[in-house]
């Protein structure tokens, strides 16, 4: 996919199975050979897996890294301050028919600043492990990643809010 700084793309976050259950608009703010920067506003548009459509809360700035499971995201209140940076635990992006797509494993990384960060959503990971038969060294992969994942979001350096 040949894509540039300022294309819109679509995103869709999907289950295990597949199943979009989340999906938005990103500007594309920066593109390297292993990593792909998206940007929303606060306001824009999010839908969710019942079609409902309904404004994102806060400016984001989403990194995904090709060929990583976890992507991240920089969350900004309306007024730039930084709010949070969350890692889902994820299958790598990739591109199918123009949207780039990931399967979240439901497993994620929480830091609100100052705070350390920690891994929440246990409890939805130990569902979908039930649910798509998950095995148990993919399990353990997932919880490594999440573990790395916590010294990511711990020395995270965030830039500046995009809007």
């Amino acid at each position: 996919m040949n894509y540039k700084i300022g294309d819109i793309i679509s995103v869709q976050a999907c289950k295990t199975d597949g199943t979009v259950y989340r999906s938005w608009q990103a500007t594309i703010e920066s593109v390297a050979s292993d990593l792909l920067v998206t940007i929303a506003p606060a306001g824009s548009s999010f839908f969710n897996i019942k079609g409902e459509n309904f404004p994102i809360a806060h400016h984001l700035r989403a990194y995904y890294w090709h060929g990583e499971f976890y992507n991240l995201i920089e969350v900004f209140e309306p007024d730039g301050n930084l709010l949070e940076i969350y890692l889902n635990v994820a299958s790598p992006p990739e591109w199918t028919n123009g949207i780039l797509k990931f399967k979240d494993h439901e497993l994620d990384i929480s830091k609100y600043p100052p705070k350390p960060a920690e891994i929440v959503d246990e409890d939805e990971f130990a569902e979908a492990a039930l649910k798509y038969n998950y095995s148990l060294e993919f399990q353990e992969k997932m919880y490594a990643v999440a573990k790395a994942a916590i010294e990511i979001a711990n020395n995270w350096q965030a830039k500046p809010c995009p809007y």
